[in-house]
Parts: structure tokens; sequence; C-alpha cells
């Protein structure tokens, strides 16, 4: 861990670190694994920062877990975290007891001397906790949309090449859209697969568009603006800003080795790259992302700017749509989270009235400070207009 300074991490756990995590309503509550999902008892537990863990309770060793058995912490829910074997783990007292809920999500082919046929990506959609995304190192993909469950996962696989599963990733604003990454090099096949689907895995849309053949591992969306994405690969971090029919190389100076796992704060606009070998790295993203002009004439979106901004009460905007489909608009407060939804439905081609209160879909005041509103179109448009909360 560090506090900050790159010449101030201090190690918190042996063995071979893999995932960790810190829960955002206590940064004293810390969760850690070593290899093999801390051989089989579940990822260790701290409320002191790591100067001490617990085993959590409720695993069972003789599953199989991946070298790199992943865990993860529901965006919307500190209390609600999952971990992967060959089945799934939930815990809904934050971490400390855990109970099974899928069957089997991989294929039970064991090959070799060393786990496989194990879970090794899982993630819980921002925008709605039911959603749940598995994917196997023998290219299986799972969802549940009601939180899990035995008999409540449906394998949406077909379509997809049957490789190792490096990450599924929903979208933020959208359940119902996820990305997966995949890596070929245990069948030497070294290409860029990177597929998209808007209906939760039904169907499935290859977006590598121009990447160089190399693995990727890991995928981001942006919080500002639904087209752009974020890619790393074993030769690089890539970028997209039209939902991967182009990529680019994302900044300079990155070392030539695989980068594999990214993380973006959302308050600072900062992307973090985790290499292999060669530490973590960090990029500014602004003005990457903060689409704030008016829409092209193609956009067929048009979106005014808050009356009044900043504000202490109701702000209000207007929003031209010039052809009929399904739209979204919701507030995110500085650090990507959504704090409430202002529209969400079928929309005719319309002027409208839009209209934010200053509070949550639970109807608690905002606190003072930035607020961005998103409105996107057919998951293919999207703009972003900036709040300024005041006492």
């Amino acid at each position: 861990m560090t506090s900050g300074s790159p010449y101030a991490w201090f190690q918190i756990l042996g063995g071979d670190g893999f995932y960790c995590a810190v829960d955002p309503t206590n940064s004293n509550v810390v969760f850690a694994e070593y290899q093999n999902m801390s051989s089989g008892q579940g990822p260790f537990r701290s409320t002191n920062g790591g100067s001490s863990f617990a085993t959590p309770s409720g695993f069972v060793s003789s599953d199989r877990y991946n070298w790199n058995a992943p865990f993860t912490m529901d965006p919307s829910n500190h209390n609600v975290l999952l971990a992967g074997s060959n089945r799934v783990y939930r815990s809904v007292d934050n971490g400390v007891s855990y109970t099974v809920i899928s069957e089997d999500l991989t294929t039970n082919h064991q090959v070799g001397n060393l786990a496989y046929s194990t879970i090794s990506t899982l993630a819980i959609a921002p925008s709605n906790s039911s959603y749940y995304y598995v994917g196997t190192d023998d290219g299986q993909v799972w969802r549940s949309k009601v939180g899990g469950g035995i008999g409540n996962w449906q394998n949406v696989t077909a379509g997809l090449p049957l490789r190792w599963v490096t990450r599924v990733t929903p979208d933020r604003i959208d359940p119902e859209v996820v990305y997966v990454t995949l890596s070929g090099y245990n069948q030497d096949d070294f290409g860029a697969h990177v597929f998209r689907s808007t209906n939760a895995g039904d169907t499935w849309t290859a977006i590598d568009g121009n990447l160089p053949d190399s693995p990727a591992n890991d995928l981001l969306t942006d919080p500002l603006e639904s087209s752009r994405l974020f890619l790393a690969t074993d030769v690089g971090v890539f970028t997209t800003s039209d939902l991967g029919v182009n990529w680019s190389p994302l900044g300079t100076a990155l070392p030539a080795v695989p980068v594999v796992d990214l993380s973006l704060d959302a308050g600072s606009r900062t992307l973090v790259a985790a290499t292999h070998g060669r530490s973590q790295w960090k990029f500014a993203l602004w003005p990457v992302g903060v689409a704030v002009g008016e829409p092209s004439a193609t956009a067929r979106l048009a979106l005014s700017g808050p009356t009044p901004n900043p504000s202490r009460s109701d702000v209000r905007f207007i929003l031209d749509v010039s052809r009929p489909g399904h739209a979204n608009a919701t507030i995110y407060d500085a650090m990507g989270r959504r704090v409430a939804t202002l529209l969400d439905g079928s929309v005719a081609a319309e002027r409208r009235a839009l209209a934010w209160n200053g509070r949550d879909d639970a109807g608690r005041l905002a606190r003072a400070g930035a607020y961005y509103l998103r409105v996107a179109l057919d998951h293919d448009v999207s703009l972003v207009r900036r709040i300024v909360r005041i006492d």
C-alpha cells in the first residue's frame, strides 16, 4: 500500500499478491489475497489498514481456484463482494462470510498439474446491482440478472472465441451493455479479442478495429463519454472514441511491457495502468472525454447548458432529440458514481425540458461540489454537461 507517494509503498500481505480492494466507506477496511484465493481460504479482510488480517468463512478449499483468483466489491454497496473459484461466492456482510451462489460455471476440463477450468474474472454492473457477469479461463461467459443463485445463470458464450476470458466489464450506465476481452496465448493465438454486447451477452460484436495483434487484458469505459473506451494489452494502452472502430495508442513513455490492469479515478480524471514488471503508470485524461461542446449534425442530439449554474436549487436543461430512440439522462458525482436518473426510456423526436432538484434517487440532498449530467441516445451518442452545486 501507499498513501500516495511513489516511494512510500509498504507490504501488507505475503505470497504472490493479486487482487486487492479498499472499502470506499472506511479506508481501514482492506481486502487482499495471495495465489489461488489465498490457497482456497478466500479474500483476507483487515480492519486496521492492513496491519493484520482475518480469514472469512464459507469457502470450500477443494474448489478450483485460479492462480490469480478474482474478487470484486459491488460499486453500489460496500457490504456485497463476489469471489470466484469454479463457482461464485457472495458476501453480504462486508467480506466476513461468504456463501455459494452458482453451480460450476466452467467446462470442468482438467489439464496439466495446475488449476484449470476456473473463474478468471467477474463483475457487478454499476448501474444495476442485480446484474452479475462472469468469465472463465476455459472460454465461458455467464450472466445473472437476478443477483445470482443456483440455476439463475445463463451461459452467453455463443459468438465468442473459446479463449481465456481476461475481463468482463459492464457499462457504467446500462447493465445490458457489457464488454469482454480475451487472450489466446495458451492456444498460440495472439490476436486482440475485444467484444461488445448491448443485450447482456445474447449477441456479441467484435470491436477490435485496427488494434495490433496482442492479447487484451482489461477494458474501462469512460464515465463522461459513452463511446470512449480504454484498453490494456500486452503492448500498451489503447483508446477509442468510436466504440472500437478506430483505436490509437494512449500517451507516450509507457514501457513496452504487458499492461494487465487499468483503473480510473473519475474525480481527477487520472488513468492508472498496472504493468507486469514495470510498476504502475498514470496518465491525465483531461481534456480527453470532456465532450461539452455542441454535437455534430449527425449526432441527432443536443443539450443546453445548465441553468442556473452554479446553483443552490433546481437546475434546468433543454434536450433536443431529432429522431425517436431510447434516451438516458443521469447525474453523476465527481467520482463517477450515479446520483440520480432524470430520464430512462423511449423518447420521440422532440424538444423537452429536464430538471434536477439537487437530490439523489433516494431523496437525499446532494452536497456542494461538481456534478455531471450525461445524456445518451441508443448507446451510441452521448453528451455531458458540468453542474456546480453551492451551499
